[in-house]
């Protein structure tokens, strides 16, 4: 009867232990789970950039989530200007941090480009028989490399929505700039301008969005 009751008694604990450690793997399941980000994010934007003139325009974005603290970031915007030199840029790269149950904070680091339309990317002196010049100019979309740095500031206000501020640097490495050159009845003595030399500019963009994660 003793042994009987032992084993009884040893059944019932481990029965207990059991339990306890079902409702221990739910409980951190259920944690795991409200912790981590959703895989995927995808949202709208409107980013505002000062590139000489200051310019303002819409986008898109994507996030790809690797658990709390890093992703894949994306983002691409279009911004109209009073010319027609519209601005765009898409930044791809790697975004790093740390998530409370309602906020984010993070780095960027995002190469890519920023594309000028219908920028002059040569100039033609044309000298006639009286040797007065006509410029002829050509047009043509101007891609410069560039480099996104800055924070992110996060908020969740549910498991599948996010508020989303970015702040940062847009470097862009510009290579070789206007062209230019002369045909034609050429006088002597004309004065050559050498091609702009490249150069990296600075600017200021910031850009807030709304994300929809699954």
């Amino acid at each position: 009867m003793r042994y009987i009751r032992c084993r009884a008694g040893l059944f019932r604990l481990s029965v207990i232990a059991m339990m306890g450690l079902l409702l221990i793997t739910i409980a951190s399941s259920a944690a795991l789970a409200q912790d981590s980000p959703p895989r995927f994010e995808a949202g709208a934007s409107f980013t505002a950039m000062r590139v000489g003139p200051e310019v303002f325009g819409p986008g898109a974005e994507g996030d790809v989530n690797f658990g709390r603290h890093i992703a894949f970031d994306a983002a691409y915007s279009w911004s109209p200007t009073p010319t027609p030199q519209h601005i765009m840029t898409a930044l791809f790269g790697v975004k790093a941090g740390t998530r409370t149950q309602r906020f984010g904070f993070f780095g960027k680091v995002r190469p890519g480009l920023i594309s000028f339309g219908n920028s002059v990317r040569q100039v033609t002196e044309i000298f006639g028989p009286s040797g007065l010049p006509t410029a002829n100019f050509r047009l043509a979309r101007e891609n410069q490399k560039a480099l996104d740095l800055g924070g992110v500031l996060e908020y969740y206000p549910s498991q599948h929505w996010a508020l989303r501020w970015d702040a940062g640097d847009l470097v862009e490495f510009g290579e070789q700039g206007v062209l230019f050159t002369a045909v034609g009845n050429v006088p002597p003595g004309f004065i050559f301008f050498p091609p702009v030399p490249g150069r990296t500019t600075h600017n200021f963009m910031f850009s807030t969005a709304v994300h929809y994660r699954f």
